[in-house]
């Protein structure tokens, strides 16, 4: 499991937390602008090229805004491939800060630079590994100190600061920027993984129990209607017509409910409580995988359980797509804050991610919505 927290991201994880909400990269990229454009303002005196110090910080809003938009719902994963860009803006970035300090008389603990680059990575940290995040904080650590040992480290005795000091000013930034966002996602995925390690279900216990409780169900309904009528001729010991009549009507209603249970999927099964409402024409309940029912009968079954959702219902819909595959949707009728709805589906969603496709949550309409691959019913 420790192992585990070294290769998954904190959005992967945990895709329902404050960590990983959507607005996070947005706010480093606000933080960013802030941070830049107060310390440009306050030495715009001391650099001979101040405007590249505004291009620079536009640079490193930039990354930050990219992160945003190329995590957004319903988007590709975000992995290593997508963080090229950010890391390149934010270089872009910093090489247009040292131009603006190069020859000036700013000094290295009064740059903006080291503070903007850090944040990036921060606003890549919780849509990255704990490696990955070391890798890309090294390598913008030692572009970093190249840069500043180039724009405030030369220029003879007049500089305040030795070269291997400004360099540790400098990278120490980000370097510290770096251990921070590595160290706080470790913790956010090694947590989250032994709570969800002890949430989640035993999927053979929990499909047998469910399989079991359909099948008393249906014999005791079955049983109650034939077994008075058997009883009484027996005891009469002989079978009139009106017995004749009476078991061709229950052969009727035996033979229609049994078509009807033949035609049921086990999603109508476990829906048959009330709160949970399916849609499903095609039947396509029955082309899931056991481990993507497993799944999703843990999580509608989980919702309906929890405390916090004591009154309420689900819908959940099926419907085929022209490649074959299914598009699902889980719609949740509970009047609870995000807050808790986050921390009710959390333990859930995991499990859920690991077997269907294009999962995503949208808080805004309480919607579930995932993608069922093309495959052959079960038999």
């Amino acid at each position: 499991m420790r192992g585990d927290a070294w290769r998954v991201s904190p959005q992967q994880i945990d895709p329902l937390s404050w960590f990983t909400r959507p607005l996070v990269p947005l706010a480093f990229a606000a933080l960013a602008l802030v941070t830049g454009l107060g310390t440009v303002a306050a030495t715009w005196q001391l650099t001979g090229r101040p405007w590249f110090d505004l291009a620079g910080i536009a640079l490193v809003v930039a990354a930050c805004v990219v992160v945003q938009v190329r995590t957004r719902p319903m988007r590709p994963s975000f992995g290593a491939r997508e963080a090229v860009l950010p890391l390149a803006l934010a270089v872009a970035g910093l090489v247009a800060s040292t131009v603006a300090a190069a020859g000036s008389t700013a000094l290295v603990q009064h740059s903006w630079a080291p503070i903007g680059v850090g944040l990036v990575v921060a606003a890549l940290g919780p849509f990255s590994t704990v490696r990955q995040t070391v890798v890309q904080g090294a390598l913008l650590t030692a572009v970093t100190v190249v840069c500043a040992s180039w724009a405030y480290a030369g220029g003879g005795d007049d500089r305040v600061w030795p070269p291997l000091s400004t360099a540790v000013i400098a990278g120490g930034v980000v370097a510290v920027g770096t251990v921070a966002t590595a160290v706080f996602s470790f913790a956010v995925v090694s947590t989250t993984l032994r709570v969800l390690g002890a949430a989640r279900p035993e999927s053979t216990a929990l499909r047998d129990e469910a399989a079991e409780r359909v099948e008393r169900r249906t014999l005791a309904r079955l049983g109650n209607r034939v077994a008075p009528f058997l009883e009484r001729v027996a005891a009469a010991g002989e079978v009139t017509d009106a017995d004749r009549a009476l078991a061709g009507q229950l052969a009727r209603q035996l033979r229609s409910d049994l078509v009807l249970q033949a035609n049921r999927t086990w999603l109508d099964s476990i829906a048959l409580g009330g709160r949970i409402h399916v849609v499903d024409p095609d039947g396509r309940a029955n082309r899931m995988t056991a481990a993507q029912r497993t799944a999703l009968r843990a999580l509608l079954v989980g919702i309906l359980e929890h405390p916090a959702a004591t009154v309420g219902s689900l819908l959940v819909e099926l419907r085929g797509d022209d490649d074959g595959s299914t598009a699902a949707a889980l719609s949740l009728d509970f009047a609870l804050p995000e807050g808790r709805r986050a921390t009710m589906l959390a333990p859930y969603y995991l499990t859920l991610q690991t077997t269907v496709d294009s999962l995503s949550w949208d808080p805004s309409r309480d919607l579930l919505r995932f993608q069922l691959p093309a495959r052959e019913p079960e038999t």
